[in-house]
């Protein structure tokens, strides 16, 4: 069962939504110690108490997280955890391709390895941020 963070009465937004989350993926915590992750149930729930179909949904939250990172709110690892976890739910919806989760999914992806095996360089800095910055720029 989901922490219940409504905000207002049964309505859920994003930044309640992200409020949530972040008593799941706790900064400091790696990700295999985590208490929980989200689960389907949390999306559905989000979902009913949002309004938002399940496309509009992953594309809010992406929203919120890339503008949150982009505004140094947001701590990578935390980012990276929500999409990462989000993937399953995301590809089992029908309907719409939330495209905007993609492009910040694919984002965060980037800064999870190092590109070319150059570990002189940072993969959050040199590829995520500036990917991170683009999409924000566009929206």
């Amino acid at each position: 069962m989901g922490l219940g963070f409504s905000g207002f009465g049964d309505f859920m937004d994003a930044s309640d939504i992200i409020r949530e989350l972040k008593t799941l993926y706790r900064d400091g915590v790696p990700y295999n110690d985590l208490h929980r992750h989200l689960t389907e149930a949390d999306v559905e729930r989000w979902r009913t108490a949002s309004g938002w179909s399940r496309s509009q949904l992953f594309d809010e939250i992406a929203k919120n997280l890339a503008f949150g990172f982009n505004a140094s709110e947001l701590h990578f690892q935390f980012c990276d955890a929500v999409v990462n976890d989000l993937t399953r739910p995301v590809t089992n919806t029908s309907g719409p391709r939330p495209e905007l989760f993609w492009e910040v999914y694919s984002a965060f992806d980037q800064g999870d390895f190092y590109h070319d095996n150059n570990r002189d360089e940072d993969p959050v800095e040199v590829y995520t941020r500036p990917m991170i910055a683009r999409i924000i720029c566009s929206k």
